[in-house]
Order: C-alpha cells, then sequence, then structure tokens
C-alpha cells in the first residue's frame, strides 16, 4: 500500500481481521469439509455403484439414478436421498448464491490422537477430490434424478488450509498446485487421479510427522467452502483493510467513525426538480425517497438505504448501477440471494442494460460464460449511437418549470398576510354563504390588516359586537355618543348617576316644589329655568338682607323716584315734592342695613330691587310680593350638587339634554342612562375597540355591519370575506401565474410534462449505453494490452483464464465494458483480487449478512451502500444447521435451536451517518396487504395506495383439525387444504406467480410431500411447477428462513400449528416465532403477496391469548384477527373521518349534489386519494380517483411525484384518474363539476376494458451507429506522402471518418484513416501523426457531442 496508516488503526484492524477470520470457518465436527459423515438423507453414497456408470458421471455425463442403482428398492431408497439433496442445493444456490452439490472422492483420515501443542485436533474425515454436481428431477413427480457435474474436478481446500493451521503441515500451494494439474492432465481414471493426489499429500505430511490414511469412497453430499478465499483475503489484506475508514470504524477506530461523521454532516440530496435532465440518468421511475438515496450514493457518500417490503429496493439498486455506470463509476453489486441480483439485473434488461452487469452469481460463474458477456459487451458497445436529447430535455424542463411554478405561487405564502393563494380561496370557499358588505381593503389599508394584526381583529370584533357595539354605531344606547376611555372615567360617572338617578334630581326636584310653594312662583319647565328662579330668590333675599322686608312694598317706586337724579325725574311723569323725596330718602337710609348714605348708590341699588320685583312678578304673576324664603340656601346648594352631576355625566355621555332640556326629558335621559348601565361599563374597551377599527380604515365595514345587525359569527364572518376577497384581487393583480391560469393550458402542460419525462426515463438507458460505450473506448485505447488479453479470452472455446487471473491482467478494460459485477459475499474473495477495484460497493438483503461475511466485500469499494431493513430476518445459524443436520423427519417437532446474529447492517448503521428510507410502497396492489406491516413494524411512515376493489385481498381459511396422534405440530387437514389451495391456483390462476409460506422446515416437508403425491394425478399441471420458470416467478414452499427478498402475485401463509388433542392452542407449539425479535420473521412473511394473501390456520385469533410481550407469536395473533376481519366493505380504505377543508367540502357537496356516490379521503396511511367515485350500480367499487392541487399535492417532493408517478401508480391498481386544478374550481366550480361528472361516466364505461396498465418502459429505439452514413468526404487526395498532408487535412478526414458515430479503438480508426490515404504499412511516422490526427479529432467529436 502507498498509503501510510496510522499504526495504531493498523492494530486495530488487524485484531479484528483475526476475529472475523476466526468466525468465518468451522473447525468443529460440524464442517462436512473436514468431518464427513454419511447420513440417511444427507448424502447419496456411489461407491458401491456400477465403476462404468460412476465413470460417467465423472466424465460430465447426465446420468439418471436408475444407471446407478437399476435395483428397484435401492433406487426407491437413491430418490429420496437425491429428492434431499436437490433441495438443500437449491436452496443454497437460491438464497446464498454458492454450489454446495460436490462429488466427494476419497476421504483422508488422520488417527485420534494427533495434537497442535498440548490441544488436541480435530480428526479428519475430509473429501479429498471434489467436483461441483447439479442433482435434478427428471420427473414432475420426482420418480427418478440426474447426476451432471457443473465444473471442474479440485483439491478440497479447506483440507489443505486444516493441515497447515491446525496440524502444521507446511504445504507449497503453488508447487502442490502444479502437481495436481499434471496429475488431472495424466490420468483419466477416478481412482488413480484419487491415489496419486492423496500419495503426494501423504509423502508431504508424513516429512512433518503427521500420518494421513486414505479410505476409498465415492459419496455425493453437500460441502461449503466458499469462506475460504475470505479468510486469506483476511489473512493477507490487512492494511487494504485498514485503510478503509468503514473497515476501520468496524474495527472499533473511533477517530475513523468521527471522520465518517463529519464528512457528511451537512450533505443534502439535491432536489429532483432542480436537477437538469442531462444530470440525470434515471432507468426506472424514481419516487423521491428513492431519488434521495440514488442521489446520496451518486455522489460518493456512504449511505444506509432502509428499504421496507416492497418499496422498491431492486429499482433504486438498478439506478445507482445505471447512473454510477453513466458517470464513469464502478459497481460491486453484492446478495446472497439469487433472487435478489435476479430482480436488479431484470429491471435493468427491462431497458436493455442488463449489459452493464457481469453476473458473476455461482450459477453463472463460469469462465465460459465470463467470456461470452465480455465478448458480446465489446461487440455492441462499439454499436452504440449517439443520442440527441436536446430538444426532449428543454421540452421536460419547460413543462416542469410551468408545473412547479403554478404550484410554487398557489401554495407560496404571501406577506404580510402568512396565506398562500390555495388557503385564501380555500377559506373563502369553506365561509359559505353569508352576508355581503360592499366595498373591499387595497393598497395600503390591506397591507395595514396583516397576519397579526387580523389574528387579533377576529378576537376585537367579535368581542365588539357581543359588547353591543353595534347598538353604539346605530346610536341605539344613550351613551352612543359618550367619551369614555377609563375604568376610572366609567367608576365616576357611575357615581355621579347614581347619584342623579337615586337621590339627586328627585331630592332637588320636590325641594324646588317645595320651595315655590311658599313663593308662589311657577314650576320651571327645565332645570335650567331652576337657576333662573333660585337666583332671583336668592337676590331677593339679599335686597330683604339690606333694606328689611318692606322694601318690597308700596313705597318702593317712591324710594327709586325720591333717589334718582334730576334728568331722570324729568323724563318720568310722576311729580314729588322734594320735601317728600327728602323723607323717603332718609328713610331709605335708616332701613339700610349696609349704611349706604349716598343717593346715587341707593339709587343703584334701588333700580336691582325693582327689577327683581318684575321678574319675581313675571314668574308668579302681577298679583306676587317678592318676599325673603326660607331653606333657600340649602335649595341653592341642592341645585349647584344637581347642576354639577348632571353636567359630568352630560359631558361623559356627549349628551345636552341633560343641561339643556326640560326635566321631564332630563329624567328620561337620566333613566335610561342609568338603565343602560351595561353599556357604561363597555364603553372603555368600545371606545379603544372603535378607536382600533378607525386606524384600520374599519369604520365604514362596521357600519355595514351594524346596518345589517349580524351576530359576532356572521360579523367576523362579514369582515374575513371582504379581507380575503381584496387579497384574492391583489394576488390576481399581482401574480401573473395566478392572473393568466387557464385550465386547459395547465392540463396541457401536465400532458407535457408527462410525456416529456417518461420519454426521457426511456431515452435514458441509451444515455447510459453511450456513456459506458465512451468510457470503453477510452479505456481500450488507453489500455490495449488489457483490451487484446479481453478480446483473445473471448474468441476461445476453452481453457479460459481464471476469473482472478482476468482481472488481474485487464481489470481497466473489464470494468470498462461491465461497470457492474454481481455476485454474492462468499464468491467476492474467489473471483476478485485483494484490490479496491470499485468505487461503490452495493450490498442488498444487508440485514442477512453477518459484518466478517461482508467485510472483504466492503474493502473492494470506495464507498459502501448498505440496502436492507432491520425490521426483516437477522442472520441465523439457520443454513449452517441445513448443511450438516439431518433432516428430521415429518413427525418431528421443528426446532427452535436457531440463533440470530447481529447483521452488517446493524454494525454498520451507527458509523453510516447518511440515511434514507424509501417510503412509496409498490408490492401490494391493494394497501390492505402491507397495511398491518405498515402499522405493527413501521407505524405508518409508508406511503401506501388504495386498491380499487371491493373483494378484500387478505383472507383467513380456519380448517378444523388437531395434530394426529403422536405427530407434532400442523393438523392433516390445514395440510390437505394448504394443497388443495395450491392446485386450484395452479388451475385457475396460472399466470400469476404462487408462493406457499410454512412457519417451519417439518411442516414445509409435509406440504411438500402431499403436493408432490397430489400433483400426479394432474400432469396437465406440470408446467406450473416447472423448475424452468425463472426464479423470480417460480413456484416455492418456503419457511420463513429462507422466504426473505422474495415476492409473489399470490402467497398462502400456512400457520402449521394445530390444537392439542385438549382442543388448546399451546405457544410453546410456536417454537422460534416466541423468541424477541422474531416478529420480524412474521413481518417478512405477511408481506410477501403482490395480489392476494390467504392465511390457512386450523385456530383463530380467539385460541390465542393477547400478551403485551410482543414477539412472532403475538403479532400472528394480531394478524389472524386482521385477516379475519379485513373483508369488510365498510372498514376498507379508512381508520377515522377526515377533516375536509373549504375546497374538499365544496366538491364533495357539488358531487353529491349531482348524485355521484363520492368518498373523500380515500385511503388507509397517510397518502389518500382526495376524492374516490364509486361506480354507480356497485358502491363498493371505485372507479375513478380525483385529486385536486391541495396542500398534499405541494407536499410532494417533486413535480415527477404529485404529476406522474401518482397517477400511474393508481392507474396500474386500476383506478382512473381526474386532476381537479383548484384553480379553476374557485372559477368556475360548475364547469369543473361537469368535468368530473364525465370523467366519471367514461371511468364507468372503460370497466370492461381492465386496469389501466401502464405501458412496459420500453427504451427508446437508438439507431445503431453502423446505420448512420458519413458526409461528403473532405477533399483529401490518397496516394501522398505523410509529409504532404497538412495537420488540418489529417483531422479533418479523421473527424469525417468519426462522424459514423461509432465508438471503435483507436487502433480501428487508425486502420481506416490509413486506407482512406492509401498507405498499406504502418511506419512509425504515419504512426505518430495519425495517431495524433485521431486524438485531437476524437477530442473535437466529444465535445460536440457533450
Amino acid at each position: 500500500m502507498t498509503v501510510e496508516i496510522d499504526p495504531r488503526r493498523l492494530q486495530l484492524v488487524t485484531e479484528a481481521a483475526d476475529g472475523w477470520r476466526k468466525r468465518l470457518i468451522d473447525f468443529t465436527t460440524s464442517n462436512t469439509m473436514l468431518a464427513f459423515r454419511n447420513t440417511k438423507q444427507g448424502c447419496l453414497d456411489l461407491t458401491e455403484a456400477a465403476p462404468d456408470v460412476v465413470a460417467a458421471v465423472v466424465a460430465g455425463e447426465k446420468v439418471p439414478l436408475r444407471r446407478l442403482f437399476p435395483d428397484q428398492e435401492r433406487h426407491r431408497e437413491a430418490c429420496v436421498r437425491a429428492r434431499a439433496l436437490s433441495r438443500k442445493i437449491q436452496l443454497f444456490e437460491e438464497e446464498q448464491g454458492v454450489e454446495v452439490g460436490r462429488l466427494a472422492s476419497g476421504f483422508v483420515r488422520t488417527s485420534p490422537e494427533q495434537h497442535k501443542g498440548a490441544k488436541p485436533v480435530l480428526r479428519l474425515r475430509a473429501p479429498l477430490l471434489l467436483r461441483p454436481m447439479a442433482v435434478r428431477p427428471r420427473t414432475a413427480s420426482e420418480s427418478d434424478f440426474t447426476l451432471e457435474a457443473t465444473d471442474d474436478i479440485e483439491v478440497n481446500p479447506i483440507l489443505l488450509h486444516v493441515l497447515n493451521e491446525e496440524y502444521g503441515v507446511a504445504i507449497e500451494p503453488e508447487q502442490f498446485a502444479a502437481h495436481v494439474e499434471k496429475v488431472f492432465v495424466a490420468k483419466a481414471d477416478l481412482d488413480a487421479q484419487v491415489e496419486a493426489v492423496f500419495g503426494e499429500l501423504a509423502r508431504t505430511a508424513a516429512d512433518q510427522g503427521i500420518e494421513l490414511t486414505l479410505e476409498k469412497a465415492v459419496v455425493l453430499g453437500v460441502f461449503n467452502y466458499a469462506k475460504l478465499p475470505m479468510v486469506e483475503d483476511l489473512a493477507a489484506a490487512t492494511e487494504l483493510l485498514a485503510s478503509h475508514e468503514l473497515v476501520a470504524a468496524l474495527a472499533g477506530d473511533r477517530q475513523a467513525a468521527v471522520e465518517l461523521a463529519q464528512e457528511s454532516a451537512a450533505f443534502v440530496p439535491p432536489s429532483t426538480d432542480r436537477l437538469h435532465p442531462t444530470e440525470e440518468f434515471l432507468v426506472q421511475d424514481a419516487d423521491s425517497s428513492q431519488h434521495r438515496a440514488i442521489a446520496t450514493a451518486l455522489a460518493g457518500r456512504h449511505v444506509f438505504i432502509e428499504g421496507p417490503p416492497g418499496t422498491g429496493k431492486s429499482q433504486t439498486i438498478a439506478n445507482i448501477i445505471a447512473g454510477a455506470a453513466a458517470t464513469g463509476k464502478k459497481v460491486l453489486f453484492v446478495a446472497e440471494k439469487q433472487a435478489a441480483i435476479e430482480a436488479v439485473v431484470n429491471r435493468l434488461a427491462e431497458v436493455d442494460l442488463d449489459g452493464l452487469v457481469l453476473d458473476l452469481h455461482q450459477q453463472r460463474a463460469t469462465k465460459r460464460e465470463v467470456a461470452r458477456q465480455l465478448g458480446e459487451s465489446l461487440e455492441r458497445l462499439a454499436q452504440q449511437g449517439k443520442v440527441d436529447a436536446g430538444d426532449l430535455h428543454d421540452r421536460l424542463v419547460r413543462s416542469r418549470c410551468h408545473l412547479l411554478e403554478h404550484a410554487d405561487e398557489l401554495h407560496k405564502m404571501r406577506e404580510p398576510w402568512a396565506l398562500s393563494a390555495y388557503q385564501v380561496r380555500e377559506r373563502l370557499l369553506a365561509l359559505g354563504p353569508g352576508p355581503v358588505i360592499k366595498g373591499g381593503f387595497r393598497g395600503a389599508q390591506l397591507q395595514l390588516l396583516d397576519r397579526d394584526v387580523v389574528l387579533g381583529l377576529e378576537e376585537k370584533l367579535r368581542r365588539y359586537v357581543s359588547l353591543g357595539g353595534l347598538s353604539v354605531v346605530n346610536g341605539e344606547t344613550p351613551w352612543h355618543k359618550a367619551n369614555i376611555r377609563s375604568e376610572d372615567d366609567v367608576r365616576r360617572v357611575l357615581v355621579e348617576l347614581d347619584e342623579l338617578a337615586g337621590k339627586t334630581l328627585r331630592q332637588g326636584k320636590d325641594g324646588m316644589r317645595a320651595l315655590l310653594g311658599r313663593t308662589g312662583l311657577a314650576e320651571p319647565r327645565d332645570i335650567s329655568g331652576w337657576q333662573v328662579v333660585l337666583e332671583l330668590l336668592d337676590q331677593v333675599s339679599g335686597t330683604v338682607q339690606a333694606f328689611g322686608p318692606d322694601i318690597f312694598g308700596t313705597e318702593l317706586d317712591a324710594f327709586w323716584f325720591a333717589t334718582a337724579d334730576r334728568a331722570t325725574r324729568v323724563r318720568d311723569p310722576r311729580k314729588m315734592p322734594w320735601k317728600q323725596r327728602r323723607a323717603f330718602l332718609r328713610q331709605l337710609r335708616e332701613m339700610s342695613a349696609q349704611g349706604l348714605r349716598k343717593r346715587a348708590d341707593l339709587h343703584a341699588r334701588l333700580r336691582q330691587v325693582v327689577q327683581q320685583r318684575q321678574r319675581w312678578r313675571e314668574l308668579g304673576g302681577v298679583h306676587t310680593q317678592p318676599a325673603h324664603v326660607t331653606g333657600l340656601a340649602d335649595m341653592m346648594e341642592q341645585y349647584t350638587e344637581l347642576r354639577r352631576q348632571l353636567a359630568a355625566v352630560a359631558a361623559s355621555a356627549c349628551n345636552p339634554v341633560l343641561e339643556t332640556g326640560s326635566t321631564p326629558d332630563i329624567e328620561r335621559e337620566v333613566s335610561q342612562l342609568h338603565e343602560d348601565r351595561k353599556t357604561l361599563i363597555q364603553m372603555p374597551t368600545l371606545t379603544a375597540l372603535a378607536e382600533e377599527f378607525g386606524r384600520l380604515g374599519l369604520l365604514g365595514l362596521i357600519q355595514q355591519i351594524a346596518g345589517q345587525r349580524l351576530s359576532p359569527d356572521h360579523a367576523w364572518v362579514a369582515f374575513e370575506r371582504v379581507w380575503l376577497e381584496s387579497i384574492e384581487d391583489e394576488l390576481r393583480l399581482t401574480v401573473p401565474a395566478l392572473r393568466e391560469f387557464m385550465a386547459d393550458e395547465q392540463t396541457r402542460a401536465l400532458a407535457d410534462f408527462r410525456e416529456s419525462d417518461r420519454v426521457h426515463l426511456r431515452l435514458s438507458a441509451a444515455r447510459v449505453r453511450r456513456q459506458v460505450a465512451r468510457q470503453a473506448m477510452e479505456a481500450r485505447d488507453s489500455f490495449p494490452a488489457q483490451a487484446q488479453v479481453l478480446k483473445r479470452q473471448a474468441s476461445l472455446r476453452s481453457r479460459h483464464l481464471p476469473i482472478r487471473k482476468l482481472v488481474e491482467q485487464a481489470s481497466d478494460v473489464l470494468l470498462a465494458v461491465r461497470p457492474c459485477w454481481a455476485m454474492s459475499p462468499l464468491v467476492v474473495s474467489r473471483m476478485l483480487p485483494a484490490e479496491r477495484l470499485f468505487d461503490l460497493v452495493v450490498f442488498d438483503e444487508a440485514s442477512q449478512i453477518r459484518p466478517h461475511d461482508a467485510i472483504t466485500s466492503i474493502m473492494r469499494g470506495h464507498r459502501l451502500v448498505v440496502a436492507g431493513d432491520e425490521r426483516q430476518l437477522p442472520p441465523s445459524n439457520f443454513f449452517d444447521k441445513v448443511l450438516v443436520e439431518e433432516e428430521s423427519g415429518e413427525d418431528a417437532a421443528d426446532t427452535a435451536e436457531l440463533s440470530d446474529y447481529e447483521s452488517v447492517l446493524t454494525a454498520l448503521r451507527p458509523v453510516i451517518p447518511n440515511s434514507q428510507m424509501l417510503r412509496w410502497h409498490y408490492r401490494s396492489a391493494d394497501e390492505r396487504l402491507i397495511a398491518f406491516s405498515n402499522r405493527e413494524i413501521y407505524g405508518d411512515r409508508l406511503v401506501t395506495f388504495p386498491g380499487a376493489h371491493q373483494d378484500s385481498p387478505v383472507t383467513l381459511e380456519v380448517v378444523h383439525g388437531e395434530a394426529s396422534p403422536g405427530q407434532h405440530g400442523s393438523a392433516p387437514a390445514e395440510v390437505a387444504r394448504v394443497v388443495e389451495l395450491v392446485l386450484e391456483h395452479a388451475r385457475s390462476r396460472p399466470a400469476e406467480s404462487l408462493g406457499v409460506i410454512t412457519p417451519g422446515v417439518n411442516h414445509q416437508a409435509r406440504i411438500e410431500r402431499a403436493l408432490r403425491e397430489a400433483r400426479g394425478q394432474y400432469p396437465e399441471l406440470a408446467g406450473f411447477f416447472s423448475a424452468e420458470v425463472p426464479v423470480g416467478r417460480r413456484f416455492f414452499i418456503k419457511n420463513l428462513e429462507s422466504v426473505q427478498g422474495d415476492e409473489r402475485d399470490a402467497i398462502i401463509l400456512s400457520v402449521g400449528v394445530a390444537r392439542d388433542v385438549t382442543g388448546k392452542v399451546n405457544r410453546t407449539g410456536f417454537g422460534v416465532l416466541n423468541y424477541d425479535g422474531s416478529e420480524r420473521r412474521l413481518n417478512v412473511a405477511v408481506t410477501r403477496a403482490k395480489r392476494r394473501m390467504t392465511v390457512v390456520s386450523s385456530f383463530t385469533a380467539q385460541d390465542l391469548e393477547p400478551v403485551d410481550r410482543v414477539t412472532g407469536t403475538e403479532l400472528l395473533r394480531r394478524y389472524l384477527e386482521f385477516a379475519a376481519v379485513n373483508g369488510r366493505i365498510d372498514e376498507v380504505g379508512r381508520t377515522e373521518r377526515i377533516e375536509l377543508n373549504g375546497f374538499e367540502r365544496a366538491i364533495e357537496a357539488a358531487l353529491r349534489e349531482r348524485g355521484v356516490p363520492v368518498h373523500p379521503q380515500w385511503g388507509f396511511s397517510g397518502y389518500r386519494i382526495d376524492f374516490a367515485l364509486a361506480h354507480r350500480d356497485e358502491p363498493g367499487r371505485m372507479v375513478l380517483a380525483v385529486e385536486a392541487d391541495g396542500d398534499r399535492y405541494h407536499r410532494s417532493e417533486s413535480a415527477r411525484d404529485r404529476d406522474r408517478l401518482r397517477q400511474a401508480h393508481l392507474e396500474h391498481l386500476g383506478w382512473r384518474f381526474h386532476r381537479l386544478w383548484s384553480s379553476a374550481w374557485f372559477a368556475d366550480p360548475g364547469a369543473e363539476t361537469d368535468r368530473i361528472v364525465k370523467a366519471w361516466e367514461q371511468a364507468m364505461a372503460e370497466l370492461d376494458v381492465g386496469p389501466v396498465e401502464e405501458v412496459p418502459l420500453q427504451p427508446v429505439a437508438v439507431p445503431s451507429a453502423a446505420a448512420t452514413e458519413r458526409g461528403p468526404r473532405p477533399d483529401v487526395p490518397a496516394g501522398l506522402s505523410i509529409q504532404d498532408y497538412s495537420e488540418t487535412q489529417l483531422i479533418g478526414l479523421c473527424v469525417w471518418l468519426m462522424s459514423d458515430r461509432l465508438l471503435l479503438d483507436r487502433d480501428v480508426r487508425l486502420q481506416q484513416a490509413m486506407t482512406e490515404l492509401g498507405f498499406k504499412r504502418r511506419g512509425q511516422k504515419i504512426l505518430t501523426r495519425l495517431t495524433r490526427a485521431i486524438e485531437i479529432a476524437q477530442h473535437h467529436v466529444t465535445k460536440k457531442e457533450n
């Protein structure tokens, strides 16, 4: 290694690698490669068979058992053994990607007293020579089998490893291998080969003190040594391991874990909508959750992809592979199950991209097959045509932008109101019919009415109306003009008003009447007149006090005349002698209590007295005489207080009547004010609110509300309507996308986007092939020697290089030609050199792989993608037990001694910072198939899609039966019913795939045996059960431990536990399902079906008591309960009533009014169909999904999600689909209702046609580059010397040659140029100049194409 590695890290990884190595090989008697035991059903001994027939088997012929065992009884026994072997071989091929069927020739034994130091070592009975064998049934009834060798014979590598590691026998690998090769070439006889190889091995061991003996035997059995290359890798590649940060983190290096976390701390996958189509190489549809996973992987990040059942892991991995290949990345795709690799390869094959993958899974990993695949790629890539997607991508971007713009503008939050246009319209529709208020809010006023203001305004307006504000506006309260702003104002007015109403006004009126009764004066009509009277009485009292009570007597006029000046007396007709005047004057001076002496002063005072008399007579009559009145002072005091109180109340109430009105009016006003004290108390609040309304310019609206005497609710609705309509007007005025919206144009944009995006997807495969072809061409030009090795291997018919050697010699070209290599983790170390050859290592179904099985794959790549589900099956020792254990027989109890282990998924989760969950569930044609797991296991986090059919896809068949006496487990009646259902399916639905799942191996064996016997009666069904059916669709009967990763159209889950003789169900009978964590097994079992699930049981959920501890058994009880009730139509499609928004209520009401059976918010999960429209005559059958562009539409993460994928999948499930634009509904609900009804009628009419099957994704046909004709040849003459050509001429000629768009090797282009110029020999100058011209031309052509 060239990278310097921290010694501390190296030590940690070395120690961890040693531990991983020890876990990989079993040095106990359980390892059939070291301590093989002949068992009743685990092997087939051919030692006593006819030697010539055995020789035919060894020679590679396909030999039937009948030839090996002609005796009927021995043949029958051999068939039993062969059947068991065939099952195990197939199981390991499909589930772990390894061949375990081998013919063992010769067994090496050691004596029991062998020791390694003080430690005794394993006593060996190890096969010496092994040859891979296939065991296949010849007939449908499996009445005979054939044996056929599938690869070359080899020495048991585990034997050599153990002799070296445990016995200390130093065997020189290369020298021993050369000897063995010579033996196989020189000796054709099997016995001779065995003896020769053993002889060399025994001599080597004897030289080192180890005695070996040979047991001559030929036995067909199951042997697995695929992990030995892993052990050797871990021993030899410590530095490669330590240089990988993930491996270091797994080994306990905390610094590596910290660096991993820091590396991806701020990473955010790019949005699909922001990605230009030229940067995207999706070849299968990908929803937004898949896209995030794909983008993270292609961005060069370690990523954990959590893939619950049916969420599209295979298509996601296929897209990662395609995207990686297009961008020059090399991928190692690792999965144990053949079905997992096949699923991904099939996804790529659908778009003609399976040529990207070199499938090295065990079944296809022969050297010849690999050479064939590589040869095909070399030929094909050179013919890959140029892809012109410029116009398509422009159209896609335009239509996507159009849809995004409208969705964004429709749902964009608008300031200052914090509402989107959609929300404005939804709220307007939710208001319904109501009071009409004229006018609106515009400009600055509308801006002033922002979110916070209106939030507070609702409470204020409701309070204003509730507190009587409208009566104030309408002048219906005596306080309507009041100027009262505080509680203190109210308190003061209340005091005054209480005094007035309760005492002051009444006492004043009574006192005044009494006073006036003593004077004879008339009572004034208003209280202001009281003041005139009281002032007069006060003046009269003052006069009496000044002159005495007689002053108002008959002498008053004489007194006045006597004191007048001469001018006044002259004008007066009266005459009075001087003496008389003098006498009056002297009398008056004597009467004056104030001692007035001067005549003028006396006259002035008398003038006032005369006026008082005059006013008195005016008030009381000409016959009344002013006089002093007692109690006047008290009355004056009462009057003053009364006037003060009236003035105070009048000022607060702004009521002049209280000061100027008549006494009755004042009394009425005071009474009304006092009676309406409730309004008075509210006046500070009402005044403040009114001022707030005035500041906001709402007084006109308040007046209209008051004029219509609206309730608080209606008042708010009136305001809200005006406010929302004003915002709607403003948005339509200022936002072109809203102002210019036209439903037909939007629908055309949608159709254009859907078509463009679909064609873009189809074209991506050709774009990927072109990119890979260019990279392959560049690799061939850069590594010509490697290209020659590859071409030579492709041309050979035999004696191909081992794949590992081929990779060592030509890895750059190999990986350019086939940029993805697929294999099981057990094959990686055997096939590939210990080098970091790959940019990405992708693990599928990682939850079933142990860390030590994954390390040697992880170290071969720079970045890791781990796909799996921790809520499904963990790794267990199931396959280890299958390999070494004798089949227990159908009458034995299923063992529960399975052990679960930590998976690489669980181990890596803490150190891989990027995690993406796939959320859209595609597998189930009806969401009821996944609803149970979605709720119980995934917390309703999966997006599932409602089915369109009434019939439940989940059914429960309860049979009546008990386990047979002395037999454990299932009831014969249950086995019989399962067989009936299988045969019925094969007859009635042969096009649909089928699988049977059982909890344990014994119940599985019973069903297999019963079905095998029953199939003999129906030979016409042989095709349905044929082994030639592709793995992904082949009928199976599997137990829980081996069914993960499989899916079928229909699944039969047979519970396999029966009541005992007492009629009870014992929980102990469920074996491993009683363990903690076993709910993951049941999760796998109940999520395999795509179309229908049938549960067969001999008991019901009620026969098991519920428990709080959730195990597989408790989850099974709940599933039986779920299956028992899920057929009722009233429980289909909903768990609770969802509150509808304004749009939805309006649409539902309009459709119901037209007689359309409509079900809003149809579905189980977070994704629901806005409106499901049922068939007119079949209410339980949904025919049309109507979806609007509401909040859920906008919350979708991409235009592709909401505008194509969702509709496409619903149509695939049998729905017809109609898109409703909310803007169109808002503008013209009637017309949009007509469109929905028309779509509904059409959907019902099309029912007989069946579901809208989305057209299978076919890649766009890109013309072969060979078919592209070059244009006119440039004028470059042939026959000149190379020096006579200018560089421009040579480059022009080469550009013309490349206009055929073929991606040919440089050497081919060189030969074409020489031919055009007439050169027959490759001189150095010719090579130099033409090579330079080709390089420049290639650069020019590539730049132009890109």
